[in-house]
């Protein structure tokens, strides 16, 4: 009986620092990507701004600053995986930094990343900026049901492989204006909860909605959408504009319900 309690004791003791999240520093991961090594995580809380525009690999790709902004671009060349994670400070994976002068008129200077290996973002949370502005995702890229608490941006966005962003949650923005999905994609049951900018999105493929759910805005303008794509049981609660978007090459306008 004594064996039994004493066992009980240290099963009480030692499972909230199993379930707890261990806390990681921003720069631990900076310098694994420097160093091209795998990164994975889980069960972590990341503090610090995670900035992957500044990487060691990163290059000017502007050769004309009379006719365009200075940019330069970062590679994440491994590839990366958080799970049950929070990110408590910005996710950068783009910026622009605000200039003054002749040259640049003003603009400012672009910094994007791009990932060359397949990405895992699953049951994660970004409590602030999450920016993927201009990324090249050239392997499958994953988001399921990841939580975004400010704007998720993935404006001009180019997703080359399969893409899943099923049971994600949007709290402000999802901003997907211009983003280009090349191969099957899915929203299956998100929430956007204020606006989900898809005008001029791109879908090559199929894209499934189906129990998506859009308390706010939904912006499709001028979204084509291939065949195969699906609305089934998707609720629209606030406005939409469909205007000039087609599903195969029909005006399309989803029923509300």
């Amino acid at each position: 009986m004594k064996t039994i309690l004493t066992t009980l004791v240290l099963m009480v003791t030692t499972l909230p620092a199993v379930w707890a999240q261990r806390t990681v520093d921003a720069k631990e991961i900076l310098a694994k990507i420097n160093r091209k090594e795998v990164v994975s995580y889980e069960n972590a809380t990341i503090n610090g701004d995670l900035d992957l525009t500044e990487l060691a690999n990163k290059k000017r790709v502007t050769k004309n600053l009379w006719a365009e902004n200075e940019a330069y671009e970062s590679t994440v060349e491994r590839p990366v995986t958080f799970r049950n994670c929070t990110f408590r400070g910005n996710f950068l994976a783009y910026k622009n930094v605000k200039t003054e002068g002749r040259f640049l008129n003003g603009s400012g200077i672009t910094f994007a990343t791009h990932f060359t290996e397949a990405v895992t973002f699953e049951n994660c949370t970004f409590e602030k900026a999450s920016e993927f502005k201009y990324s090249d995702f050239n392997q499958r890229a994953s988001f399921i049901g990841t939580g975004f608490r400010e704007e998720a941006n993935f404006k001009y966005a180019k997703f080359k492989a399969l893409a899943d962003f099923t049971d994600a949650r949007f709290t402000k923005i999802g901003n997907f204006k211009y983003t280009s999905f090349k191969e099957a994609i899915a929203f299956r049951k998100a929430r956007f909860d204020q606006y989900a900018d898809f005008k001029y999105t791109k879908f090559d493929e199929g894209v499934n909605f189906n129990n998506t759910r859009f308390d706010g805005t939904a912006d499709f303008k001028y979204t084509h959408l291939p065949r195969n794509s699906s609305f089934d049981e998707t609720v629209f609660d606030g406005p939409t504009d469909f205007k000039y978007a087609t599903l195969n090459g029909r005006k399309f306008s989803p029923s509300r319900r």
